[in-house]
């Protein structure tokens, strides 16, 4: 009963979701783009099903969380303005988090970049589709570094594959067309690729022998947070990859692992609340 109701709250979710009428309607009000795949959309749609930490007595059922992973994420994010996202062609009705605004199938990249350009913060989430490359690519062209946040809902061959993608890409957006005005002189060139760095492994990817001799000879972790990480970039474009490690330290209750993921995102919130307001 507790998990059918979980299921049919995200339902009632989608019929009162905040849908955009008309994506032009953002222009100079503050918001945060959320980009990503659309096929990551079924993954970031569910709900926890797993302790993460909490272990796995009966009562820790009710730890569990009633917020989808995208609306876990908008929450966090929301502070720094209205969190909106393109909504997937053809979906009969929009997914709970983030505001949806609907583009055509065959016009959409000047409205992304548009929004990509106006908006306070953007959140791309990795991955190598042409899509999701083309968006990265056009924040690096007209961005300020400090405004885009990278985000790692992926494993790591996943994002080299994201890596790999994305040098492509640049490479040939970077010899074809017309990159950002330069503040300085007014001349359209693309900067530099910024070098993304490698995916950090756990700091333990394998239990001591007396903990896995606890558990059933099972020497590697459990789970690993479904948000492995943030990339970040300073004011000269260089990346930090932020992992949220769930070996770092013993996670002993749901507590523990909120504490450690706050603590961890302290520093990249303090960055983002202290970006002026955009013109």
């Amino acid at each position: 009963m507790f998990g059918t109701g979980r299921r049919r709250v995200v339902r009632g979710k989608q019929h009162t979701a905040d849908v955009i009428v008309s994506a032009g309607r953002l222009a100079g009000t503050r918001y945060v783009l959320y980009l990503r795949p659309f096929a990551k959309d079924p993954a970031m749609s569910a709900l926890p099903l797993d302790f993460q930490g909490g272990g796995s007595n009966a009562e820790n059922l009710f730890f569990l969380s009633g917020l989808t992973y995208e609306e876990a994420l908008v929450r966090r994010f929301r502070h720094l303005g209205r969190v909106v996202a393109i909504g997937r062609p053809g979906e009969p009705l929009p997914l709970p988090g983030a505001a949806r605004a609907y583009l055509p199938v065959d016009d959409w990249q000047d409205t992304v970049s548009e929004l990509i350009g106006g908006a306070h913060v953007v959140m791309l989430s990795a991955g190598p589709g042409p899509g999701t490359v083309w968006e990265f690519a056009e924040a690096l062209r007209t961005l300020p570094p400090t405004r885009l946040v990278l985000l790692a809902y992926c494993e790591p061959a996943e994002y080299d594959l994201f890596r790999e993608a994305v040098a492509e890409e640049y490479a040939r957006r970077a010899h074809s067309g017309p990159g950002a005005p330069a503040p300085d002189t007014g001349a359209k060139a693309w900067p530099p690729l910024p070098a993304l760095p490698d995916f950090p492994p756990l700091a333990r990817p394998e239990r001591p022998r007396w903990q896995a001799l606890l558990r059933a000879g099972r020497k590697k972790p459990r789970w690993d947070f479904v948000l492995k990480g943030l990339v970040v970039f300073g004011p000269d474009w260089k990346a930090t990859f932020v992992r949220f490690d769930p070996t770092a330290k013993r996670l002993t209750g749901p507590g523990m692992l909120n504490h450690l993921v706050k603590r961890e995102l302290q520093p990249i919130m303090e960055q983002l609340n202290a970006l002026p307001a955009r013109n």
